[in-house]
């Protein structure tokens, strides 16, 4: 089973139809583009790699966004042939309401979690962030490691390599909202 799918997923805020109507069916892409110029103007190729698509894609999205009245362009101050991709103030507010959304998701998803879980995943993601920031090994040690400790995980078993233990029955036993049963 392919877990990044299934936690990406788990984290999408769900728009009511409200919302949807009222932010004009933005789709998650756009939502993602708006909430990464939040930060500043970006230039296309900025925005594309922060987003993970095509410049084309990109070009297309971003097209969107400005026929919207959600995104204007903006000349580069330093480069007169670069053209800027910024916030209008519409969206800036939309940003702000999307993003609240998102930390009121996170935070129902970690409702879930025991607390030495939790830890566990705060120690998870702060390594994650050092091998990031650290100098890249050799793809093949990479692979063959991970491809190792994922042959080992069987079925019930949590990624640490210890069986899941079952809650205490004086812990809370409820699922967040949204979350998978």
């Amino acid at each position: 089973m392919e877990l990044a799918p299934t936690v990406r997923r788990a984290f999408e805020v769900r728009l009511g139809s409200g919302e949807r109507a009222e932010w004009l069916s933005l789709t998650g892409h756009q939502l993602e583009a708006l909430t990464a110029l939040e930060e500043g103007s970006l230039t296309m190729r900025s925005l594309c790699d922060r987003l993970d698509i095509s410049e084309s894609a990109g070009t297309a999205l971003s097209d969107r966004l400005v026929a919207r009245g959600m995104v204007a362009r903006e000349p580069d101050p330093s480069d007169r042939r670069v053209v800027r991709l910024a916030l209008t103030g519409q969206a800036r507010s939309m940003v702000g309401r999307y993003r609240e959304m998102k930390r009121t998701r996170v935070a129902e998803l970690l409702a879930g979690l025991r607390r030495d879980d939790l830890e566990h995943l705060v120690h998870v993601y702060e390594t994650l962030a050092a091998v990031a920031s650290a100098p890249e090994k050799p793809a093949a040690d990479t692979e063959t490691t991970t491809a190792r400790v994922i042959s080992r995980r069987a079925p019930g078993r949590t990624g640490r390599g210890t069986a899941r233990r079952s809650r205490r029955p004086t812990e809370p036993t409820t699922t967040p909202p949204g979350a998978p049963s």
